[in-house]
Order: structure tokens, then C-alpha cells, then sequence
């Protein structure tokens, strides 16, 4: 009797060891568990892109021109499919360059996995697979309007397609990538500014604007245009016209911070500017540390605009009037104010246009180098820089998707390390498992 009962409870186990089974094979088809353990999340979509796809209206169509190979194909669609969890009408197909020539070479696809992204009627090859490049590329897609970007030239402006350290040649690359278009416009030559104009850049001028050249700008802020306004110590070079129609004052000299030997930062004239007012769409949620080397202060006066300082120094900073060299400080007798100085100030007013009312934005800033190629890289300055052009040209609903990076995928050994381990594998290893064979060889044959 007892080993029928001991049979029976087998039996019952195993019958509900079965129906365990089944029903975690049944829960893992209808749910779906994923858990991302690697460093910074990279293999999960950042809240930017999770953002961004929320505002698909319809659905995204990617097709990748990879040949039969099953590790390029994979790679493809591991990185789509973390979209697809969040978007799932978001296709990926594949075709095969090899049997498609014809729509290949139409399409002027030339790399092996390159993509192609359809939504709306609107297209776009993608060559770089990455979070970052597809997201920027959805971005251009969602964007509907195309805003015309009209860097001023021909007064030693710094250059937003140059290479030089002085120029924004990084930044413009940057701004493209975003789905902005840069018009450089000569305005000697040029009639008048072109009414598509979505934001006319002054990019720190180092040659004197002429009369004309003032009052066209000037009649460009009268009807309403908007303008990004950068600076530097030295004079205004024949904008101070200009500056009064904004109601701001530009400082003499150059602000000293004393904050930044806190940073290892050796020169006093790199201003640090850690916190943002969060009231305002241009730097809310924004707490990246940015500096500007070389910067010049701003006041605001008395003006029809509505003025917010976005970029404030620190206290223990000054705008130091004499040469920069050995030990400085402040001389209340030149003049020399004490910080926080504003180095950024955003100007809005209501204007009419064609019987609606719009918000016209300005922005002066009192550095150009932390847009510079020199000084793009550092702290949240290119992210700063992105988001002060969306504000300018009201697209503050576009996102900027981070590069997730990946610090552990790499392992850096000291050099006693590096021996260490090497000895172990190389010597003891092998010593260890050639003794161990040896005594239970020795074992064997006393037995």
C-alpha cells in the first residue's frame, strides 16, 4: 500500500511539473520580460527616442539593402527591433542589392546594409546604424517645415562650415544632421535677407558692418525676424546700433572666473556656467556644466522686449578690463563689476503677422568660442548650442538622441596586471593541470 501511494505521488509530481512547464512556456507568448544589465542601458532606447516616437502619427517603413548575411542582417535588426518594442507598426523588411540592381542604383545605395526610412511620402538613406544616426534620421522625417539657417559673411565671421579652431564648422555639421539648412548670406551683395529666413546668425564679426549693412539687419528685427547674435570682447564692430534696439549693453573687457581652478581650468578667462533657469522652454530640464572661454558680459536696460538672462556666472567672476597675465583682480575704480554677469540674454516680444500673433525670439550671447571647434566637445556646450536653435526656430518638441556609450566592453589592465594574468595562464594553468593529471595518475596506480 505504501509504495502505491509513494507511486502515486511521483506521478502527481511529475503531472504538475508538466502543467508548471506548460504554463511558463504559455505566460512567455503572451507576456514579454526584457531586463537591460549592460552599462548605461545602450541595449534599450533612451527616454529621448521614446519621446520621439510617440509622435509618429503613421506608420514607419525601414527597408535594409543587406545581402544573405545572417550576422549583417541580425545586427540590422537588433537595433530596429528596440524600436519596434515601443512603435510596433514600425516595418523592417530586407532586400538583397544582389537580385534589386535597378532600385539600388536609383536610390543611390552604395553600402552594404544601408537603410532606407519612409514615412509620410518623405525618405531618407541612413548609411551609420546606430540609436543616435536613427533617431536624428526620424527626427527629419517628423519634421515637416525646413528651417533656413542665414549665417551674416563677409566681416570675418567665424565660419559654420570651416575646419579652423576659431569656426562652428562642427556645430553646422551638427545643425545639418538635425535637418536645419545653412544659407550664408553676404548682405554687401545681397538686396535684402530673404524673407524664409528662420533665423539670421551674426557669428562674431572682426570686421566693422557698414551703415547700410546695420540698418538692413535692424529692419529685419523690426518686422519680426528672428536673430542669434554672437560676441566677443573687443568692440562690436558697428552693431551697437543694434544692440540699442535690443535694449543691452555690452561690458568692457573680458569676465574672469575664479571658480574655474576648481576644474583644473589654468585660464582665468574661462567663465562656468553650471545652472539654467528651468522656467524657460529654452533651458528647462537642462543642468549640463557649459563654458565660454574669452567671454564678454551683458547688461539689460530699460527695453520693449521681455529679457530672461539664460546664461549667468558664477559669483567670484568679474569683467576684468587689463591684460589677463599673472594674478588678477578686480579694480572697482575701472568700472569692474562683480558677477553673476550674464553672458546670455533671450529677448521675445509678440509681433502681428498676417493678422496672427506670433513670438518673435532673439538671442545674444557674449562668446562665440563655446560653439567653436575648439570648445564644441566640451561639457553639455553642443547639447546647450542645439537646444538654443530649436528655441530660436520654436521646435522645442525636437529631441537631441545621446550616444549611449559603452565603458564595459573594454578592460584596461595596469601593466603588473597585464603580467599577472599572463603568467597565470601561460605557466600556472598549465603547471596546475599537468600536477593534478599527475596524481590521480599517482592515485590510480597504488589502487
Amino acid at each position: 500500500m505504501q509504495r502505491i501511494i509513494k507511486r502515486l505521488e511521483s506521478l502527481i509530481f511529475h503531472i504538475l511539473l508538466i502543467v508548471a512547464v506548460g504554463l511558463i512556456a504559455w505566460l512567455s507568448l503572451r507576456y514579454d520580460a526584457q531586463w537591460d544589465w549592460s552599462a548605461g542601458a545602450r541595449n534599450t532606447l533612451s527616454e529621448t527616442s521614446q519621446q520621439m516616437l510617440a509622435r509618429l502619427d503613421a506608420p514607419l517603413r525601414i527597408t535594409s539593402f543587406a545581402p544573405e548575411n545572417p550576422v549583417l542582417r541580425q545586427g540590422v535588426r537588433e537595433i530596429i527591433e528596440r524600436y519596434q518594442r515601443y512603435k510596433p507598426d514600425v516595418e523592417l523588411i530586407f532586400i538583397n542589392p544582389e537580385r534589386h540592381p535597378e532600385q539600388v542604383r536609383q536610390l543611390g545605395i552604395t553600402l552594404a546594409g544601408e537603410l532606407l526610412l519612409e514615412y509620410e511620402g518623405r525618405s531618407e538613406t541612413l548609411r551609420q546604424i546606430s540609436e543616435q544616426a536613427l533617431s536624428n534620421a526620424i527626427q527629419r522625417l517628423v519634421q515637416k517645415k525646413t528651417h533656413w539657417l542665414v549665417p551674416i559673411v563677409g566681416h570675418g565671421e567665424r565660419n559654420l562650415a570651416g575646419a579652423a579652431n576659431y569656426d562652428l564648422g562642427d556645430f553646422g555639421r551638427e545643425l545639418k544632421s538635425k535637418g536645419f539648412q545653412l544659407h550664408p548670406l553676404d548682405i554687401v551683395t545681397a538686396s535684402e535677407i530673404p524673407g524664409n529666413t528662420g533665423l539670421l546668425i551674426i557669428a562674431s564679426p572682426r570686421v566693422d558692418y557698414l551703415p547700410s549693412e546695420v540698418e538692413q539687419i535692424a529692419g529685419y528685427v523690426a518686422q519680426g525676424g528672428n536673430l542669434l547674435w554672437l560676441s566677443d570682447p573687443g568692440g562690436q564692430h558697428g552693431l551697437d546700433p543694434l544692440a540699442k534696439v535690443l535694449g543691452i549693453q555690452f561690458l568692457p573687457g573680458t569676465i574672469v572666473d575664479a571658480n574655474a581652478s576648481s576644474m583644473n581650468i589654468q585660464d582665468p578667462a574661462v567663465a562656468l556656467v553650471p545652472e539654467y533657469p528651468q522656467h524657460h522652454l529654452a533651458t528647462k530640464g537642462f543642468d549640463l556644466l557649459t563654458i565660454y572661454p574669452h567671454a564678454v558680459a551683458i547688461n539689460i536696460i530699460k527695453t520693449q522686449w521681455e529679457a530672461t538672462p539664460l546664461l549667468t556666472t558664477l559669483p567670484r567672476t568679474w569683467n576684468e578690463t587689463g591684460p589677463i597675465k599673472g594674478e588678477v583682480s578686480r579694480d572697482r575704480l575701472l568700472g569692474e563689476q562683480a558677477g553673476p554677469l550674464h553672458i546670455g540674454v533671450a529677448l521675445v516680444r509678440e509681433v502681428v503677422e498676417k493678422a496672427t500673433t506670433r513670438q518673435q525670439r532673439i538671442l545674444v550671447v557674449g562668446d562665440g568660442d563655446f560653439l567653436s571647434n575648439a570648445y564644441l566637445g566640451n561639457g553639455g556646450n553642443l547639447n546647450l548650442g542645439l537646444n538654443l536653435v530649436r528655441w530660436l526656430t520654436r521646435e522645442e518638441s525636437m529631441l537631441n538622441i545621446p550616444a549611449k556609450t559603452a565603458p564595459d566592453l573594454s578592460l584596461d589592465l595596469s601593466h603588473t596586471a597585464t603580467i599577472v594574468i599572463g603568467f597565470g595562464f601561460l605557466v600556472v594553468l598549465p603547471l596546475g593541470l599537468i600536477a593534478t593529471g599527475a596524481l590521480i595518475w599517482w592515485r590510480r596506480q597504488r589502487r
